[in-house]
């Protein structure tokens, strides 16, 4: 069983072919299931009041059951799914692929690429229309881009406030009526305020628009997960996508590129964890030890939980083979667990012990091949889980500047591991809940409910933003030269 510090399915983005219709679906199927995934999440949470009292879950879970009581659909289950308002952005709950794909035929998407900067929703990508990429959307259909944008769901932990996510996908679900046209407003870089109508575009036509929008620039680390380059003859360049690798794999990527470093004799460094989802979390040290300053350095988390065992049952399912669980496999997790956890002795609280982790150095040492040179590391929204612990790493031992947004998840704990996957009865939705809390720090755990996410050194303004949409040039990586050349 192996444990991961990752960030999982990601909502209403699985597709395949079926011959599935959602109209086999009961009309009150919708509003059992949204029950029994509240039922699940208050049994099987590690901590589902970490940031709300039960009173404000429970009249956040009336308010969303309403909302779907009043519109069983799909769409309207999936918008309103209760683990929206926990404050935990490894609970997921998604789609199954074979009713989604149904969905995706019926409707029409946002036909222009998007995306959000400081709040505001821009023009990402060329289109028939004639808006000028840099354009800013100011209404869709009458909602305002601050009312559409507060409408989607979220990955992020506590409170944390996100924009990173792909509005022209979600608009179509946002709006309350299905529509093949959409009537925006929007401001032109001159500052023109005027109004277009465009036709919806099918699925097949979206994903292709998806893949020519202008940002982001980098989109060649997004396949290879690991990548690096030369920027200039003092500067490299190293994405790092994932920490989901073996170690031993990690590593030779890793030596691979810092040889590159040093052979080239680089003086500056920008790491790149945007849109890193996380991974094990062993691996996040690994990589700090080839930029460490001192000989060893502090590499401190714990895992802890408030639930131990398996305490629903009902459609738990294997996510790699969708079969589900028999009593003895219940019983084989749950006797893993109890072997790793013991009971703190004051609290409500059951912490990893020594058992747990071979892969676990609290005084990590710094690699052979470390790079002492000067660095800067980016962030998003999308650093998450096991990256946010990168980052949180950076930041404590201020190793540099840190340029982006804040991170989705939480910088000195979050959820994650061992992830239980419940496969619900009716609309086959997918709900997956994370057996643990993971702490990054050595901070009364059970009473941690500050959360805020690593916080940048420094965010892009709008107008270095237009500034580098215009000229298709990642606006973080130039900012990160602009601060190298002062």
């Amino acid at each position: 069983m192996k444990k991961l510090c990752t960030f999982p399915l990601i909502l209403l983005s699985s597709v395949a072919f079926s011959q599935y219709s959602v109209s086999e679906i009961p009309q009150d199927g919708y509003l059992k299931d949204f029950d029994i995934a509240v039922d699940i999440i208050q049994k099987q949470h590690p901590n589902p009041y970490r940031f709300h009292s039960k009173e404000v879950i429970t009249r956040k879970i009336d308010s969303l059951r309403n909302a779907v009581k009043k519109d069983p659909s799909y769409i309207s289950l999936l918008m309103n799914n209760p683990t929206r308002i926990i404050g935990d952005g490894h609970s997921s709950f998604s789609s199954d692929s074979n009713y989604f794909e149904n969905i995706l035929n019926s409707i029409y998407f946002f036909p222009l690429q998007t995306y959000v900067q400081n709040g505001q929703l821009f023009v990402n990508g060329t289109n028939p229309y004639t808006i000028e990429v840099g354009s800013e959307i100011l209404e869709v259909n009458g909602l305002t881009s601050s009312e559409l944008l507060k409408a989607v769901p979220k990955a992020a932990d506590g409170n944390i406030k996100v924009e990173d996510v792909d509005m022209s996908f979600y608009i179509p679900f946002v709006l309350k009526n299905q529509t093949n046209d959409f009537t925006l407003k929007y401001k032109t870089l001159k500052g023109e305020q005027k109004t277009a109508k465009v036709k919806g575009i099918k699925y097949p036509r979206y994903y292709y628009e998806s893949k020519h929008s202008v940002l982001p620039i980098d989109v060649i680390s997004e396949n290879y997960g690991i990548y690096g380059y030369s920027i200039d003859s003092e500067t490299y360049y190293l994405s790092v996508k994932s920490f989901s690798y073996d170690e031993s794999f990690l590593y030779e990527r890793l030596k691979k590129f810092f040889q590159e470093m040093k052979d080239l004799k680089a003086k500056k460094l920008i790491i790149d964890i945007r849109n890193n989802s996380g991974g094990a979390i062993s691996n996040v040290p690994l990589l700090y030890s080839f930029i460490a300053r001192d000989k060893t350095f502090n590499n401190e988390y714990q895992y802890g939980t408030k639930v131990v065992d398996i305490n629903y049952k009902d459609y738990l399912v294997d996510p790699q083979t969708s079969r589900y669980y028999s009593d003895k496999d219940i019983a084989d997790q749950n006797n893993f667990m109890r072997q790793r956890f013991d009971k703190a002795e004051k609290g409500d609280y059951y912490f990893g012990n020594s058992r747990l982790d071979n892969t676990y150095v609290k005084s990590y040492p710094r690699d052979g091949m470390f790079f002492d040179g000067k660095i800067i590391l980016l962030i998003n929204n999308r650093t998450f889980s096991a990256a946010t612990y990168f980052a949180s790493l950076f930041k404590s031992e201020k190793r540099g500047e840190i340029i982006g947004k804040e991170t989705g998840s939480c910088s000195n704990f979050t959820t994650a591991a061992w992830f239980l996957t419940y496969r619900l009865p009716n609309t086959k939705s997918v709900i997956s809940i994370p057996r643990t809390e993971i702490f990054f720090n050595s901070n009364d755990k059970e009473n941690v409910a500050k959360c805020t996410g690593v916080i940048p050194d420094h965010t892009v303004t709008t107008s270095f933003f237009l500034q580098s949409l215009k000229e298709q040039k990642d606006p973080e990586l130039e900012y990160s030269l602009t601060l190298f050349s002062k």
